[in-house]
């Protein structure tokens, strides 16, 4: 049977573990919202590119067309 100064020092690794948990679930949270913002950004960037380059194609057929 253990004693009460034994099941103190479990109760106490155990707090600790589920602050190291919790920690470790908000930092993994963070890092996921930041990947995630990262690749919305990214395709973005991407759009504009692609709405540019249409954009510029259209003018330089109009400009064949007109010249």
């Amino acid at each position: 049977m253990k004693t009460f100064t034994q099941f103190n020092e479990d109760v106490n690794r155990l707090e600790q573990r589920k602050k190291q948990l919790r920690q470790r679930q908000l930092d993994q949270m963070q890092r996921f919202k930041e990947r995630a913002k990262a690749q919305a950004q990214a395709r973005q960037s991407q759009m504009r590119k692609k709405q540019e380059r249409e954009q510029l194609k259209q003018e330089l057929k109009r400009e064949l067309m007109d010249g």
